[in-house]
């Protein structure tokens, strides 16, 4: 008779109840836990930050604080942990049963012999809770960087680019294409320039946005304040004419 991968995914390996695909699959995400469960201890007692403005460390906050760690991680940590020990006691693995067994320690000694996880008749359920684990712990180490719209993109109709905070170069995610942000920048300037639209400055600041660009109320209102820009007799100010002020802002 033909057994068939419990993750329907191919036929099985051996004796196993998952595909050989499966089973390296999760023996990978059991070895990404290993090396990423350390990591994540240091960032749960802040001795280790996620990004390049996270100064985080021993000496970076009181030892009086009230909270010494962070709470997520402590948490994602503790689920980890039960988890992989879970895995070794059906393994059969005797030092999971000592408290001070590290989860690294129980990571090898399940990946020596885990077939009783992976013949069990709960296989798929092993799978995707390991998988999944270890997708939530290397997020948590190395989270994905932050990207954000550039604006609309000049080489299709509906794309918009987008890229890092800081970079001078987006992609579309529709087109593909490789674009330089200050592009970008002018071509919106340019659509606002054509504009007729007058409105206060809370008005003004909320077309902007439409248009992918972030100019706060409250800076209209200083350059009405400093005479840049003069309003009409009801208060309100041209799109048209905040245009030149954010090439001078921008340049």
């Amino acid at each position: 008779m033909t057994r068939y991968c419990a993750n329907h995914d191919g036929n099985h390996a051996g004796r196993l109840n998952i595909c050989a695909s499966c089973a390296r699959k999760f023996r990978e995400a059991l070895k990404s836990i290993a090396v990423d469960t350390p990591a994540l201890l240091l960032i749960t007692t802040r001795q280790a930050g996620t990004g390049g403005n996270d100064h985080t460390g021993v000496r970076s906050r009181s030892a009086h604080a009230p909270l010494l760690i962070r709470e997520q991680a402590w948490e994602l940590y503790c689920q980890v942990e039960e988890l992989v020990r879970l895995a070794a006691l059906q393994c059969g693995y005797p030092p999971a049963a000592r408290r001070t067994a590290s989860v690294p320690e129980l990571v090898r000694g399940i990946l020596k012999g885990d077939e009783p996880l992976l013949a069990a008749s709960d296989a798929r359920e092993w799978w995707r809770d390991v998988v999944d684990m270890a997708g939530r712990v290397n997020r948590m180490v190395d989270p994905p960087a932050t990207r954000v719209a550039f604006g609309a993109c000049p080489f299709c109709k509906h794309g918009v680019v987008w890229g890092a905070p800081r970079a001078h170069m987006g992609e579309c995610r529709s087109c593909g294409a490789q674009v330089n942000r200050t592009y970008v920048a002018d071509r919106l300037l340019d659509k606002l320039a054509e504009s007729e639209k007058k409105g206060t400055p809370k008005q003004l600041s909320r077309e902007c946005a439409k248009a992918g660009i972030r100019l706060p109320a409250a800076t209209i209102r200083t350059w009405i304040h400093q005479k840049r820009l003069t309003p009409d007799q009801h208060g309100h100010v041209t799109l048209s004419g905040i245009v030149p002020l954010l090439r001078r802002r921008a340049g």
